[in-house]
């Protein structure tokens, strides 16, 4: 076996033979997820520049954000938990479509079918993705420091709980990864959110 692959099999064995490249472990998981914050950030920042600089009272009129604040209650943050879950389990949902070929013990190779719901997995939830960027930038364009103190501290936290969901999909969508991998870093990123619910109905800056 080469330098710089590992055994890294389903907890099945479906394939007792398949092997995955070193950089879909899970501490490579981490560092990409990491490049993929500061990516979305950074878009975010560019966004917001040039919100604030041209467009910044049409952006208000058109956000019209009220920041009357949330209820300090639990069903608040179970609310906003399950409507930040959603987007959590599309791109979950899309990673298991990408990974149902190496379940397959007679072939690992995805069909026409599959490889164009994949593209259409990711065409939707690089819209989204790309739509709430766009939002989140125009925001901070349009309200400045009004609107850093409503995403603090909550909004760190979200960011890094998509960011790892992302950075999982983007490894997987080519690459057979372990169960307990998969498992593991999903369920860091649904605590992630859990945390930054809590976050944004309880603490306030």
């Amino acid at each position: 076996m080469s330098g710089n692959r590992i055994n890294l099999r389903w907890a099945t064995d479906a394939d007792p033979e398949a092997v995955v490249p070193a950089w879909c472990g899970k501490p490579e998981t981490m560092r990409l997820a990491g490049r993929v914050a500061a990516s979305l950030a950074a878009v975010s920042v560019l966004i917001a520049v040039v919100v604030r600089r041209w467009f910044a009272a049409a952006a208000r009129r058109w956000l019209a954000y009220p920041f009357t604040g949330i209820p300090p209650r639990f069903g608040e943050a179970a609310s906003i938990f399950g409507h930040n879950l959603r987007a959590l389990m599309a791109v979950a949902g899309l990673l298991l479509i990408a990974q149902s070929p190496h379940c397959n013990m007679a072939s690992s190779k995805p069909g026409a079918l599959h490889t164009s719901l994949q593209r259409l997995g990711e065409t939707v939830i690089g819209t989204g993705v790309a739509v709430n960027v766009s939002v989140v930038g125009a925001s901070f364009g349009a309200y400045g420091t009004r609107m850093l103190s409503a995403a603090i501290p909550h909004g760190p936290v979200e960011l890094a709980a998509y960011s790892l969901s992302l950075a999982l999909y983007l490894r997987g969508r080519r690459h057979p990864l372990p169960v307990r991998h998969i498992v593991a870093l999903e369920a860091l990123s649904v605590a992630l959110l859990a945390v930054a619910a809590a976050l944004e109905t309880f603490v306030t800056v």
